[in-house]
């Protein structure tokens, strides 16, 4: 399996996870099944997204576990703007407050595996 893959089949779990964790979050599903599209017809745009929505603001907040940062930064871009990976922020916007400390842990090791994976897909050169 290609790392690329590995970070994508990672992301959907991650999605499909959440959405069996809040199933009446409709929105989440519907990324879900959208994510399963994409993956089939264009694998490397889900990590490009990934790479420049998520990893570029991201990645130390994540690695660090700084929930008031990205709490208050999934809060902003929920509300202020549409992005294709919206969706990742969801979780820390909406539900973060209410959640378990163990799943809390949960979804920080999804965040830390998808950035470590994420670093280790091959860019094409263009």
């Amino acid at each position: 399996m290609s790392v690329l893959s590995a970070f994508n089949n990672q992301l959907l779990a991650f999605f499909e996870e959440m959405s069996e964790t809040y199933p009446e979050e409709k929105d989440i599903k519907t990324a879900t099944e959208t994510l399963k599209v994409l993956k089939k017809m264009n694998p490397k745009l889900i990590h490009a997204t990934f790479m420049e929505t998520v990893h570029k603001e991201f990645r130390e907040p994540i690695l660090s576990r700084n929930d008031e940062y990205l709490v208050r930064r999934a809060h902003e871009i929920m509300h202020e703007k549409f992005s294709e990976m919206a969706f990742a922020f969801w979780i820390f916007d909406k539900h973060w407050k209410t959640m378990t400390d163990t799943n809390k842990n949960h979804v920080w090791d999804y965040c830390k595996v998808l950035i470590v994976l994420a670093e280790k897909v091959p860019v094409d050169k263009a």
